[in-house]
């Protein structure tokens, strides 16, 4: 959502639309509703009362509390970011080469939060940059979950399994397989050793750095680790359907990809009804 008007945030942008779409609603409903909690809801409402977008007013139904009310100088700034995220979310589109793919990518995804898509707009629910990023953190609390259960910190993993793959390899070389700076993971990687989960030795061809690789309890932890997740992503496809999980994941994997650079990008528009 980058190219939401400067200073504004996504939680903003749902907020708003609720007070638009619905009237004036109080703190802990609309904290309720879009999945934060009281202490970000305060930091949120206080932007926006700050910018004078929405006002705080003695509800009509309950006098003891206060609702909160979408102002003139709000609704402007909700057209502005309305038209925003139209242009980010074509643009997030542009690999799915069909009408037909978006609206099935919004449907799958959708289908994961019924409870969401339920409780709100349909002109948030109906955009998939939204939709993604709740999913995600719901998805990825139930992994989190999955691997807590085993005993597994779950930020060890993603570096188990690209040491595991690049392995014997630098600590530099590690954390571009990551896709990070090397100074962010050196705290994660004193971490591991700690733990005797990776071997660190110095390099013979340079003193000054160190080859890394997993030890026997790194490999067995990866392997715990692995097999937890693979429960969770079972559980998730049992939630979806099979076949409908592994339809979510294609289209994932096409909104990665250049415009037409994968094959999920072209679903046509004959899908079958009975396909949804």
């Amino acid at each position: 959502m980058a190219e939401l008007p400067p200073g504004r945030r996504p939680r903003e942008l749902a907020v708003l639309t609720l007070l638009a779409d619905e009237g004036p609603q109080s703190q802990a409903r609309l904290a309720s509703r879009v999945e934060v909690n009281r202490t970000v809801m305060i930091s949120l409402i206080d932007g926006l009362e700050g910018a004078d977008l929405v006002r705080r007013e003695r509800d009509p139904a309950d006098r003891r509390r206060y609702a909160l009310r979408l102002t003139d100088a709000g609704a402007a700034e909700l057209g502005r970011m309305d038209e925003a995220t139209d242009r980010a979310e074509r643009a997030l589109h542009a690999p799915l080469s069909t009408p037909a793919a978006r609206r099935r990518l919004g449907d799958l995804l959708r289908s994961l939060v019924p409870d969401l898509a339920a409780a709100l707009p349909a002109r948030v629910t109906a955009r998939t940059g939204f939709l993604l990023a709740r999913v995600a953190w719901r998805l990825g609390g139930r992994r989190e979950a999955g691997l807590r259960a085993h005993g597994i910190e779950p930020r060890c993993v993603a570096m188990l399994v690209a040491l595991d793959t690049a392995q014997p390899c630098t600590q530099e070389r590690l954390a571009a397989a990551l896709g990070v700076a090397g100074p962010s993971i050196v705290a994660a990687v004193d971490d591991l050793h700690t733990s005797d989960l990776i071997r660190r030795d110095r390099n013979p061809a340079d003193r000054r750095e160190h080859i890394l690789c997993l030890t026997p309890t790194g490999a067995d932890h990866l392997t715990r680790a692995l097999d937890a997740e693979g429960a969770v992503q079972r559980e998730i496809a049992a939630d979806l359907g099979e076949r409908e999980a592994s339809e979510l994941n294609g289209l994932l994997l096409a909104l990665l990809s250049p415009p037409g650079g994968h094959p999920g990008g072209g679903l046509t528009e004959e899908r079958p009804a009975d396909a949804r």
